[in-house]
């Protein structure tokens, strides 16, 4: 075994590294975009640490840590074993039957949840950490057991150290300090608590915690890999085999296991096999893969760790023969409060794996398959006994079985029974998943007459009949259009299937989880992704949802926007709304989006810099559009190259910028000019004895929120010598032109004017002043104090987006500032419907409606499925610009809702560059509407900005409807999940307070 001993212990290395490199961001996941410091990450752990400490806990105590999948678990972690505590890890989704149990199992003497992690951030911080022994509790992976419930598989702080040395070739780690690191698997794997301690325990390496929506979606986890320059990361092969393109160039290091690496190899990229497994809490070998290989080995054991191969009488065999692996490992005890089966598994010391391997001619352990009758799905090992009382549970019989089988590839659980009933599978993964991860549900359901016995009169697992795929065939109906058939050719083929029609259920005739991505690799549909199918599931259901999601792709994407830039077009309804604003307001600057960035002239080449700026603009062709009136009087945009001068580098004195240059840069853009073509945006690059900066200006018309962040980080990817992807804008203006003609179109107007027409509604705080006398603008901020962790909790509850909930507190706000109950606003969709307008930079958005008739008896929920329901209506029906039907007059004017990353921190640059944001003065500002509303969600968490009409309202009417805006914000977000308050008890509590 490894000198443990002797070592600094894991938290004395994380603690000295972390002291010396305080400023290092180490830590990313969604809520941190810009990463946690390590001087934060002791902060915060010192705060778990003293709750813990002021609890009267330390060795041997285990604490449950119930957080959302982030960065919160990992502090935790830290902070546990400062306090010398054990951990066990639960994830978000998880059966709540299964945590309640876990909870009970571990013995927990706290937990940190959500609730708790706000009374842990009011504490203290405490330094320091306590000392443990080798042999001391560290943390239990839970994994599928044999009594129907999982078992817990206690490690030791010998085995955290253990992990480190495992991770070695040759005596060399293969872990780099400065690593960049993708966490993919669920947090509570073992895999993932290997990697969680590698990251932390080498200096200057950077986690990313994947969340779920890209982990699902292949093509999107390698754009991730990308934009993050990840260099090392765990994948699954099976995972590996559904990529559907080149890994990015920055993954040097990959780390592959769970299940076999066979025909798994790249070029350029190192990939380790490592063989390890719950009971092991590290790779007990590790193989680096050099070719594709049928059978891929393991390699030989690390360190000086004990495996050998036995027999069935428990006698190792002979050299080239294979065997069971059994290995000894001290700091590992068995499974929590399950004696026996400790005693099973860990007979005399060595832990029997039940898998079957033997060493090749060079010494290297191969798999050659399992024994017994644990069950490895997709990487997943599980004990069929805890499916098999899960099953039992819920359909109230006395006996049921359950197979794995393996084919083409692919595996899947069976399920048997001889109970005479019928079973529903679509409900029955429903009430499974109350009980049991998605890995361990059974894809089918298959009655039998009889318990197949063997000779001694045992069950015989291995004789149940492998089910027939045809039998979950429905009734053939062909494919209808060309998505369906799409979908239905690619069920075919990833099922291994010869006919699939359009009501056939993807997952009864056998597709999982990592089915599924393949999938979305093998239809090439633009934008699909794995929860789709899950929500979908038959081709007809699929191609509804997708066709809701997103528009049909475009046949020629490169051929039409090429031929597009060609050619004069009419500006989008959106543009005219704002364009027309700007003819009549010439000195408005209301519509300019600006940015000026400050940059560290020691780490950033300006020169440089400005070449990358001028690249990225010819790279985007809306920033090179201009607008003019053609021989009818019609505005029109063109494609006009000719208008970007050369952007060079102006130097000056720090002073001389401030005082001279700086709040002088936003001026109003000329948008139209019959004789010389106007740009609709510009761009200035200064650099003085102290900084450089960055400004960029553009109109609105040619730019969103969205598109912003687009181009910033295309700059970065032109600084670091890279190219960005096609930008499609004019694609976007000739698609929208043809969707004009297309009875959907049509469709979609009606709709509009039907559903939010010929009505009284109010769409706005009522005015102090009903005429306006001048469009000056005013404007309100104030910080979002809501816990966003509850905020989290109750948008999962009400199953509402973060923009739905704020739609729905902004709709809640005028009503009660009214007392008016029939309230209708608008919302910003980005309209970015598939990989090419991912990358597009333009005015893209679609404004939509939403409305509500207030009754005092409506629930919470109700209000919410309201707000989801048109929503998603909306977006259906967004080939239609609802701006026209205001713009006509046919709908009013309303206030607007904006969710969107706040614009100071869309810097789109890597954290070595780290620009800052500098403000700069708005000159001619103004407005054209009433009232609109931002939520703005950056770094430093929520806050609401208010544009008002300074002519319409009084500051002190503005500021009493910003309090009630916040104040439901807060009540919602604090109600405890219920979802019986109605709207007369939030108007009642709002009034009274």
């Amino acid at each position: 075994m490894s000198k443990t001993k002797d070592k600094h212990s894991f938290i004395e290395t994380f603690l000295h590294n972390a002291g010396k490199y305080p400023e290092h961001s180490a830590l990313y996941d969604d809520l941190h975009p810009k990463g946690i410091d390590n001087q934060t990450l002791l902060f915060l752990s010192s705060k778990v640490y003293r709750w813990l400490k002021e609890k009267g806990l330390g060795k041997e105590d285990f604490v449950l840590i119930n957080l959302p999948r982030g960065a919160m678990p990992v502090i935790a972690i830290i902070g546990v074993w400062r306090a010398g505590c054990a951990f066990t890890l639960v994830e978000e989704g998880y059966a709540s039957e299964r945590i309640d149990y876990i909870r009970r199992d571990c013995g927990c003497k706290a937990e940190i949840n959500e609730h708790t992690w706000t009374r842990i951030m009011l504490c203290r911080p405490l330094d320091g950490y306590e000392k443990v022994d080798p042999h001391d509790a560290a943390y239990a992976v839970y994994t599928s057991g044999t009594t129907g419930n999982p078992k817990g598989v206690l490690h030791e702080f010998g085995n955290v150290m253990q992990t480190v040395d495992a991770h070695r070739i040759d005596g060399k780690s293969f872990i780099d300090a400065g690593e960049r690191i993708a966490l993919i698997a669920p947090l509570n794997f073992v895999a993932s608590v290997m990697i969680i301690i590698l990251s932390l325990y080498y200096k200057k390496t950077v986690l990313y915690i994947v969340p779920y929506r890209i982990v699902k979606n292949p093509g999107l986890l390698l754009k991730f890999f990308d934009e993050k320059r990840i260099s090392l990361t765990f994948l699954s092969p099976s995972y590996i085999r559904r990529l559907p393109g080149k890994i990015s160039p920055h993954v040097k290091k990959m780390i592959v296991g769970s299940e076999p690496a066979s025909q798994i190899w790249m070029e350029n990229i190192d990939i380790y096999n490592c063989y390890a497994m719950s009971e092991s809490g590290f790779p007990l070998c590790v193989f680096e893969i050099d070719r594709a290989y049928d059978t891929c080995p393991i390699g030989k054991p690390r360190f000086d760790i004990d495996i050998k191969l036995i027999d069935d009488s428990g006698q190792e065999v002979p050299e080239g023969e294979s065997g069971e692996i059994c290995f000894r490992n001290p700091y590992v005890r068995g499974y929590i409060n399950l004696s026996k089966e400790t005693s099973d598994h860990f007979r005399g010391g060595w832990f029997h794996t039940g898998d079957i391997g033997k060493r090749d001619t060079n010494e290297n352990l191969v798999l050659m398959g399992r024994s017994g009758d644990m069950i490895k799905i997709n990487g997943n090992r599980i004990e069929p006994l805890e499916i098999e009382a899960a099953i039992k549970q819920v359909l109230g019989i006395d006996w049921a079985a359950v197979r794995g089988f393996e084919e083409n590839g692919r595996s899947y659980l069976c399920a048997y029974y001889t109970a005479d009933i019928t079973v529903d599978s679509e409900k029955m993964r429903e009430e499974l998943l109350k009980r049991l991860p998605y890995y361990m549900l059974p894809t089918y359901y298959i009655r039998i007459d009889e318990i197949p016995l063997n000779s001694n009169g045992k069950f015989n697992r291995r004789a149940l009949p492998k089910p027939d795929i045809t039998d979950y065939v429905k009734v053939y109906k062909a494919p209808e259009n060309d998505i369906q058939e799409k979908l239905c050719t690619a069920f075919d083929k990833v099922l291994n299937l010869e006919r699939v029609g359009i009501y056939d259920d993807f997952y009864e005739l056998g597709g999982d989880s990592l089915a599924a991505i393949e999938l979305v690799v093998v239809c090439d549909l633009p934008g699909l992704n794995a929860s789709e199918i899950f929500r979908g599931r038959t081709p007809e259901g699929i191609a509804e949802l997708y066709e809701k999601l997103r528009a049909v792709d475009d046949a020629n994407p490169d051929k039409t926007n090429d031929e597009a830039m060609k050619e004069a077009h009419p500006l989008t309804a959106e543009q005219l709304y704002m364009v027309d604003y700007q003819l009549r307001s010439p000195k408005s600057t209301m519509y300019n989006l600006f940015t000026l960035l400050k940059f560290d002239i020691n780490s950033v080449d300006m020169e440089n810099m400005a070449k990358a700026v001028e690249k990225a603009i010819r790279n985007h062709s809306a920033l090179l559009t201009t607008y003019f009136f053609n021989e009818d009087g019609e505005l029109m945009q063109r494609y006009t190259p000719e208008v970007l001068n050369h952007i060079f580098v102006e130097r000056m004195t720090e002073w001389e910028f401030h005082n001279t240059i700086k709040d002088n840069l936003v001026q109003p853009f000329r948008i139209a000019d019959t004789k010389v073509p106007q740009r609709l945006s510009r761009c200035r690059v200064f650099q003085t004895e102290k900084s450089g900066y960055v400004f960029f200006d553009v109109h609105h018309s040619v730019m969103d929120g969205s598109s912003f962040k687009v181009f910033l980080g295309n700059i970065s990817l032109y600084y670091r010598g890279e190219n960005p992807k096609k930008d499609y804008y004019y694609l976007m203006l000739k698609q929208r032109e043809g969707a004009h003609h297309t009875d959907f179109y049509e469709e979609s107007r009606k709709y509009f004017n039907d559903r939010y027409g010929n009505y009284m509604w109010q769409t706005y705080p009522n005015p102090d002043y009903e005429n306006a006398q001048s469009e000056e603008l005013g404007e309100l901020i104030a910080r979002i104090d809501v816990d966003i962790h509850k905020l989290e909790t109750a948008e999962k509850f009400y199953q509402i987006s973060r923009n739905g909930f704020f739609i729905t507190v902004a709709a809640l706000a005028i009503s009660i500032y009214n007392d008016y109950p029939d309230i209708l606003l608008a919302w910003n969709y980005n309209a970015r419907e598939d990989t090419r307008m991912m990358t597009t930079v333009g005015l893209l958005f679609r404004e939509l409606p939403v409305a509500f008739r207030f009754e005092d008896s409506m629930t919470l929920r109700e209000i919410f499925v309201m707000t989801k329901d048109q929503v998603e209506k909306g977006i259906k029906y967004s080939i239609y610009p609802y701006v026209d039907l205001m713009t006509h007059g046919t709908q009013m004017d309303a206030a607007y809702l904006l969710y969107q990353q706040d614009m100071r921190d869309m810097t789109g640059f890597d954290d070595d560059i780290k620009p800052e944001t500098v403000d700069v003065r708005q000159n001619q500002a103004a407005t054209q509407t009433v009232l609109d509303m931002e939520i703005l969600d950056g770094s430093e968490g929520l806050e609401l900005l208010i544009d008002y009409a300074a002519s319409r309202y009084k500051e002190e009417s503005m500021v009493s409807f910003k309090d009630l805006f916040l104040g439901i914000s807060r009540f919602i977000t604090e109600l405890s999940l219920n979802e019986n308050v109605t709207f007369g008890d939030i108007k009642g509590i709002i009034n009274r307070k």
